[in-house]
């Protein structure tokens, strides 16, 4: 087996071994609707919302990712809970998606916008340092029964009133809607937008919501209050994703589930791997390099059959065999002679060509007792008795 051969074989089994490693992880996580665990934000890194995601499905929340455009949310939805954590600076959506995105909160739902490192997404500035502090309720309300301490790790603050980082106008955005829920010495770090029938909560603080700080201070208490009281026991809560680059494509294969995307891929490498030993059992190369030597059909053919097995010995004992034939007009010669008879045979030769002959059998000789023979020894060996044998005495 060649060092490529050897390459390619072992690259498809590590393909198909990390493969079967993600279909394995997938299909664990079966009751969250197949989450792609690689190409997901549901996730066990310190920024992921995986606890989040588990904790509120576990409470008996109907929890769900939401991977499509902005564009397709349903206006019909009610009481459903859009989670549109960290999304990114150069994927930020259209017109359209944004004012889709407005209006269903308007039809009756609340979108939780939470962002840090793209202050234009929360309209907010850098007021305070990295160093954990507390926030605190600024009034009384419902939503904040409870929440005494909620941990914030930003240095973002909302300074400015919230608009989409596109250019427009919405009229249910207005300034004098937006109130204050959250803040500490340095601002305001979350609020909340009347719009229509629905709730726009802005949140400077994602950190609030991730695996690290779901669980610190009042957090969570205070995420339970919100999604409590708008989805209650028949709403949705929704992880939004597209906004983050990670959503589905509009197109047939986002509709095959993560695992079994996985198997289809599996079985297309185990196809590759199956066709790969094949070709290396009977000799035929996935892609056969193109020879040097073949610019005769008789070293074409040649060619052709060295590639077919490991013979490379047997065809040199047969092409020395039909030489001899050939140089010495012997047709009925069937083995090879000794090479004490060879010698004898060449004295009957002219002496301009006995030297040719002795070169070209005492190469085939050394060729079939050679450790190691490849297929370039034996075409330069084949070409040179091909020069040899139809040269005229």
């Amino acid at each position: 087996m060649k060092r490529r051969q050897i390459f390619v074989t072992v690259l498809l089994l590590l393909a198909i071994a990390a493969l079967s490693f993600l279909t394995v992880k997938q299909r664990e996580e079966a009751q969250y609707r197949y989450l792609p665990i690689a190409r997901s934000s549901f996730s066990a890194t310190p920024t992921g919302t995986k606890a989040l995601y588990r904790t509120l499905s576990e409470l008996g929340f109907k929890v769900d990712r939401w991977r499509k455009a902005w564009r397709h949310l349903e206006l019909n939805k009610r009481n459903t809970v859009l989670f549109v954590v960290e999304p990114a600076s150069n994927f930020f959506p259209r017109l359209e998606d944004w004012r889709r995105l407005v209006e269903f909160a308007e039809a009756g739902n609340l979108v939780w916008v939470s962002a840090e490192f793209f202050p234009e997404t929360v309209a907010g500035e850098a007021k305070a340092s990295k160093v954990s502090r507390t926030a605190r309720p600024l009034f009384n309300a419902p939503w904040l029964n409870g929440v005494n301490r909620y941990i914030v790790k930003s240095e973002i603050r909302l300074t400015k009133p919230w608009q989409p980082p596109v250019q427009a106008t919405f009229v249910s955005l207005e300034p004098h809607r937006e109130i204050p829920l959250l803040g500490d010495q340095n601002g305001t770090v979350l609020k909340v937008i009347v719009v229509g029938n629905g709730y726009i909560v802005i949140d400077s603080n994602p950190y609030a919501l991730s695996n690290e700080g779901i669980a610190k201070g009042d957090n969570f208490r205070l995420v339970l209050n919100i999604v409590g009281s708008v989805a209650g026991q028949n709403g949705v809560v929704l992880f939004d994703e597209w906004g983050r680059g990670l959503g589905e494509g509009e197109h047939w294969w986002w509709a095959v589930t993560p695992a079994t995307r996985g198997t289809v891929l599996q079985l297309v490498l185990a196809g590759c791997l199956l066709i790969l030993a094949l070709g290396i059992r009977f000799g035929r190369p996935i892609a056969p390099l193109t020879q040097p030597f073949s610019r005769t059909a008789f070293v074409q053919g040649l060619a052709t059959l060295l590639q077919r097995g490991d013979t490379l010995r047997d065809v040199v004992k047969l092409l020395e065999l039909q030489f001899l034939r050939q140089v010495f007009g012997l047709p009925y010669l069937w083995q090879l002679p000794e090479n004490e008879q060879v010698e004898q045979m060449l004295l009957s030769l002219p002496p301009t060509r006995r030297g040719e002959v002795r070169r070209i059998w005492l190469w085939a000789e050394k060729l079939r007792h050679q450790p190691q023979l490849s297929e370039k020894d034996v075409l330069k060996w084949a070409r040179e008795m091909q020069k040899v044998a139809q040269a005229k005495g």
